[in-house]
């Protein structure tokens, strides 16, 4: 995907972060306004701010809908060594079909790691990204603080939209046991094969062979159970 493909899709959306309250806590939503001066003046009282503690510190957006997403651009604090940005992944999470819960009930997966030390970081991520959901999330517990945080991607459809559905999944598992093959076949992606499940009668999981592109669509079995395999990834339609 070009970035001239792309639009800015996070502004004025939905956010949250780990903490919402303290002597330094700024809300989430100030990551979102549109508002890039605030980072040139490193006005503290505009960007967001998250306590530190034990967990560390995370802020996320919700886009509304199901994204492509290309790239991610995190304009941080540039007036305090504290507040710089380091040792942080960027996750785009897709949630479980008909859930509304964020991301509690989503898939996440890493679109880009950042080590160094960033007061300003344009992030394309590593492969194709599709989700609701993006969250930028410390790995160590110090203050998160961002002053404006842009997504850029291209629409594919609503959650509610059943064409296409979006479920929980494991990557990197397979599902073996006392299962039924309902069908299998050669597909061009695991989305696809969680679509074709997703509109076969009695078809619980679609268990797609990255290797050799295979999916196999399967009925739900007692004692049947998700197993780690790299070469598979299993999504369940609820």
């Amino acid at each position: 995907m070009k970035y001239s493909d792309t639009l800015e899709v996070a502004r004025n959306k939905p956010t949250k972060q780990l903490t919402n309250a303290g002597l330094y806590y700024r809300p989430s939503y100030n990551a979102v306004d549109g508002n890039i001066v605030q980072w040139m003046t490193s006005s503290a009282s505009t960007c967001t701010s998250s306590v530190s503690g034990e967990e560390p510190s995370w802020w996320a957006v919700d886009l509304g809908a199901i994204y492509d997403i290309s790239h991610v651009i995190i304009f941080g604090r540039i007036d305090c060594c504290v507040d710089q940005l380091s040792n942080f992944d960027i996750e785009v999470i897709k949630p479980c079909r008909n859930k509304t819960n964020w991301f509690e009930d989503g898939a996440a997966e890493l679109c880009y790691h950042q080590q160094a030390l960033t007061t300003y970081l344009n992030a394309s991520c590593y492969n194709r990204m599709i989700g609701q959901y993006v969250r930028i999330r410390l790995n160590d517990p110090n203050i998160l603080s961002l002053c404006e945080v842009e997504v850029h991607g291209k629409f594919l459809r609503y959650l509610r939209s059943v064409t296409i559905p979006y479920t929980c999944g494991f990557q990197g598992h397979s599902y073996t046991g006392h299962n039924v093959t309902l069908s299998s076949a050669i597909v061009k992606s695991d989305i696809y094969c969680t679509y074709k499940c997703a509109f076969m009668k009695g078809c619980y999981v679609a268990d797609f062979n990255k290797k050799t592109s295979n999916c196999t669509l399967l009925e739900k079995k007692t004692g049947s159970n998700f197993v780690a395999n790299s070469d598979h990834n299993v999504y369940i339609i609820s």
